[in-house]
């Protein structure tokens, strides 16, 4: 009888210990995370209602992201991140890793949602801020971003519900659709609650410019959702089959059915296939030769600009650019040679720029007494509109030095008509003649000075006739020609040029020496 008296007590006081540790456990899950929630069914099954249809493999969002929460103070609150593919969600706020103490937030996770979700029943303004959650798995990592905003304001006991204009928490999101494919457009808001005893929330879709709403069935349809009491409401359009009809912009209305209502808007677009470059997963070989051809193409526009920009140049100023005439002038050009570059300057010079390029030209041999160019060219050059001179080693017969090719320039610059100095060989420096000579701009084949120009035209250019570039810079220089414009005295003009081939190089060395033996008489 003893012992069964122990026994008895034994056990008693055993029970006892269970009942104490039980209560302790239930206690402290009572002041930490609050009792269990009464919206067991909310919770368990707001990510598992309308989720996405046909989601590829792998890490992936199931539903719409919800980017921005509201709660009025004191109320309870969810928030969800709703995922498919993950090993592990974590929750953060304001980058701080959950769990969080009660001054920084009163939410806690809910697991059966398997971490999909976290709660508060009670809502306060230290619970506002910026949450996350960050799923992963072996390969990939996915976060949503949602900001929660605390409304309203606590009044003892009880809580005021939020009455004001609705808040948005999800744009609708405009899409490409395929003809025949499936549209989905979502839109929802904050609304709280409304103390007008006929008042009610509603959201519904339309079509921009119809008035009629969108039917809850059929093959275009919208499903209205609400969660927390009816404070957030939503609504899904979704487009089976679509048809060229469908495509245009839709509008979500969201009403508190007082005086406060906003709407949303989305498109949807076609998406033809043919017009879009889609890639494959994995995929380089497009992408690769997208870069070919993009780079080919930029190289051939940068190829065809360097060559080509000169000829057009010349092109569109002789179409467009005003005509130099009535202005007393005889002649478009006036072209001084040497008479050791006689073959150059009249065989070559003159005869392109009279039988190509039908401009009228007038010659002038000059003289060795290079320092009196100026005086022998000036007369001669009041009735030409450009003045043309050949330079070289032999024109001047002195050593090609900056100085001596400074001496001959500076003469030339003293003309009053515009100058072109076409250089029959590499230029020396004339830095110190640049500087006297107010140098505008210079270039790799040319020097610009105030009231002349100075191209070089090598002899290599001219035996290979690769000298296009020389000719389309020394015509930009000369007066604007229109062939049609020429008048029939001007067509029936011998050209010099012709004249020079008939009598044939012999003449043009008699005339030199002819020429030497005046100058040693004087």
């Amino acid at each position: 009888m003893n012992s069964n008296m122990k026994r008895t007590m034994a056990l008693l006081r055993s029970d006892t210990r269970w009942l104490f540790v039980i209560s302790l456990i239930t206690g402290f899950c009572l002041v930490a995370g609050g009792p269990p929630p009464v919206r067991d069914n909310e919770l368990e099954e707001y990510c598992s209602a309308h989720k996405f249809d046909n989601l590829p493999g792998g890490l992936r969002f199931t539903k719409e992201v919800v980017t921005t929460e509201y709660a009025n103070v004191g109320a309870f609150k969810a928030i969800h991140c709703c995922l498919r593919g993950y090993r592990s969600i974590e929750w953060y706020k304001d980058d701080r890793a959950y769990p969080w103490p009660g001054a920084v937030s009163h939410f806690i996770l809910y697991p059966e949602s398997a971490n999909q979700t976290i709660y508060t029943q009670e809502a306060r303004h230290s619970d506002a801020g910026s949450y996350s959650c960050k799923a992963r798995n072996d390969t990939d990592t996915l976060i949503g971003d949602i900001s929660l905003k605390i409304v309203g304001e606590s009044r003892g006991e009880d809580t005021s519900g939020y009455t004001g204009k609705p808040l948005v928490t999800y744009k609708p999101v405009s899409q490409l659709v395929q003809l025949g494919g499936a549209a989905r457009l979502f839109c929802e808001a904050y609304l709280g609650k409304v103390d007008l005893p006929d008042a009610r929330n509603s959201v519904t879709w339309t079509k921009a410019g119809s008035n009629v709403t969108v039917p809850s069935r059929g093959r275009i349809s919208q499903h209205r959702v609400s969660r927390e009491d009816e404070q957030i409401i939503g609504s899904y359009l979704e487009i089976t089959a679509t048809t060229l009809e469908d495509y245009g912009q839709y509008e979500c209305i969201v009403s508190n059915g007082a005086d406060d209502e906003m709407t949303l808007s989305a498109h949807i677009y076609l998406h033809d296939e043919r017009y879009v470059l889609g890639l494959r997963n994995g995929s380089w070989r497009k992408p690769l030769m997208l870069g070919v051809v993009f780079f080919v193409l930029v190289a051939s526009m940068i190829a065809s600009y360097i060559r080509c920009w000169l000829p057009l140049a010349v092109l569109w100023r002789n179409r467009f650019s005003r005509l130099e005439e009535n202005d007393g002038k005889d002649c478009d050009a006036l072209v001084c040679y040497h008479e050791k570059d006689a073959v150059v300057g009249l065989g070559v010079l003159v005869a392109t720029l009279e039988s190509k390029y039908h401009l009228k030209c007038t010659t002038l041999e000059l003289s060795h007494l290079n320092r009196n160019w100026s005086m022998e060219i000036s007369p001669h050059a009041a009735s030409a509109r450009r003045v043309i001179i050949l330079l070289s080693p032999n024109s001047i017969q002195q050593p090609w030095t900056e100085g001596h090719v400074g001496l001959v320039l500076k003469q030339i610059s003293q003309l009053t008509t515009k100058s072109i100095v076409v250089s029959l060989t590499d230029l020396p420096s004339i830095t110190s003649f640049a500087k006297t000579g107010s140098c505008v701009d210079p270039a790799s084949d040319g020097i610009v000075l105030d009231k002349m120009t100075i191209l070089r035209w090598d002899e290599k250019e001219r035996e290979n006739s690769s000298d296009y570039k020389f000719w389309c810079r020394l015509r930009l220089l000369l007066p604007v020609v229109r062939p049609s414009s020429k008048n029939s005295d001007d067509l029936r003009c011998q050209s010099v040029a012709m004249i020079i081939q008939s009598n044939g190089t012999n003449s043009l060395q008699m005339k030199a020496r002819s020429h030497g033996n005046f100058e040693v008489l004087v």
